[in-house]
């Protein structure tokens, strides 16, 4: 063979592999996140539905929450603002029964959840919120010795109907109206939760922060979806441009809520891939890993607390479905609980766009057993290509990988999920499969289209070290 051919071969070799390198030295930590950062949704239509196939006291369905634990789960969206809460046992229209919240209060204690209710804010009276119902929930509420962690006043308020609309000045007297109402019931401490607009850059939520809403509110709330689910494709799960469009998003509403909501918190308060309930064969299956954990990698790099997946269950974009079986998400979620504490490092690399990388230190207090000072590493690859990863500051230390790729032929649209090659089942209705990791020394090949977790369990690395 030619010498010339052969460096020519050579050439073209190494012009098709990519290789990045990951400073975690030198990498600060910039922000805290506490151990119910990921939590998540159910709608409020499973109220009026009945609840239908999602059974509460499903031994299933609570082995899944648990795994989950701990988090907050929302009951709100759009339905939350015709729900009324019925002492009657009254089975018509969309009132919360007793029997209803009492199974909700259990399902929530028993999974090591805490309950965050959006109240309905349709009911009203001259102009104003009628607190009327609410103070009914609420006293049952004392009564029981339940306690929720929250409470939230209405759903997306920008996008009321003409007839049902609520500026920003009236909605932030009703906020302070139930505020009062709640303290005076003898509500144990709670946080006051909105005003869950529509969207992270709109005029409304800055406008309802000035007219008194950033003094009431503990916690100051936005939804957000990357599209359209009824108009997605499966290329836009994986395409830079839709994941970096959450990038100026995330910084506005930080900047707004900072400003006029100072030490307050900021949270997505509800949260998915697409809206109008996702995407049809695509936000339950492997691809919308891809969305979902580069959300929650710059949610906690700029700065938010908290950050609630629409939903738990329902729709297309369920962590499981109709059959109460996990989708692709639950798993990456379960994982991204297991593994992943605070603080949170900023190691953005710009070396390779299709390599997303994130850092933070490892989880100590799931149940995996980390110690002080791990630091774990999630990233994905959105590239057609496998890349080398190196990670120097591990060079000399075991890491322990976790990495997940399509759980069968139909690859990104694979309704399972692989753990470094075996395919994450439940073995049972009682208990979770072992995560097991693989051990390596070597530098990591993320291949295209995987993502997960490095784990670098004797990393040392000062802000890691708090216990």
């Amino acid at each position: 063979m030619s010498p010339y051919f052969l460096v020519f071969i050579l050439s073209v070799f190494a012009y098709n592999v990519s290789c990045i390198t990951i400073d975690l030295e030198s990498a600060p930590a910039v922000r805290n996140v506490s151990l119910k950062f990921v939590g998540v949704t159910l709608d409020s239509g499973l109220i009026g539905n009945k609840w239908k196939t999602f059974n509460l006291t499903s031994q299933k369905v609570l082995t899944l929450a648990k795994g989950i634990s701990p988090s907050y789960l929302r009951i709100g969206g759009t339905a939350c603002d015709h729900v009324i809460f019925n002492m009657t046992q009254d089975q018509t229209g969309s009132n919360l029964t007793v029997a209803d919240w009492d199974n909700l209060n259990h399902f929530v204690m028993n999974a090591g959840w805490d309950l965050i209710f959006d109240f309905n804010v349709f009911l009203r009276k001259n102009g104003q919120w009628d607190p009327t119902n609410a103070i009914e929930l609420l006293k049952y509420t004392v009564k029981q010795g339940y306690k929720p962690a929250g409470y939230e006043l209405g759903n997306e308020p920008n996008l009321f109907p003409s007839a049902n609309a609520v500026s920003e000045k009236q909605l932030a007297k009703d906020f302070a109206a139930f505020r009062n109402v709640a303290s005076s019931s003898g509500v144990p401490p709670f946080l006051t939760i909105g005003p869950d607009i529509a969207g992270m850059t709109r005029s409304y939520l800055q406008n309802f922060l000035e007219a008194g809403g950033g003094d009431v509110v503990d916690v100051v709330t936005v939804h957000q979806y990357y599209t359209n689910g009824q108009k997605a494709t499966l290329k836009d799960f994986t395409a830079k441009k839709l994941l970096d469009k959450f990038i100026p998003e995330v910084q506005s509403f930080v900047k707004i809520c900072n400003e006029k909501a100072p030490h307050k918190q900021c949270w997505l308060g509800e949260t998915s891939s697409c809206y109008h309930g996702g995407a049809r064969n695509i936000s339950d299956r492997y691809a919308a890993g891809f969305l979902w954990l580069d959300k929650l990698g710059l949610s906690a790099l700029h700065g938010l607390q908290a950050v609630l997946r629409q939903s738990f269950y329902g729709s297309n974009y369920g962590l499981i479905d109709t059959n109460l079986n996990p989708n692709p998400d639950y798993w990456l979620t379960l994982l991204y609980k297991r593994l992943v504490g605070s603080p949170v490092f900023d190691v953005t690399q710009t070396t390779d766009p299709n390599i997303r990388v994130y850092a933070h230190c490892t989880n100590i207090s799931s149940s995996i057993g980390y110690k002080p000072g791990s630091i774990t590493v999630y990233m994905m690859n959105i590239g057609s290509k496998t890349v080398s990863v190196d990670i120097p500051f591990s060079s000399s230390k075991t890491q322990q990988r976790y990495i997940l790729s399509p759980g069968d032929h139909d690859g990104l649209t694979s309704q399972f999920v692989k753990l470094n090659g075996d395919v994450l089942m439940l073995p049972n209705d009682y208990s979770l499969p072992d995560l097991k990791p693989v051990f390596s020394n070597d530098t990591l090949q993320l291949k295209a289209y995987n993502m997960g977790f490095v784990v670098i369990p004797d990393a040392m690395k000062p802000e890691c070290m708090q216990t």
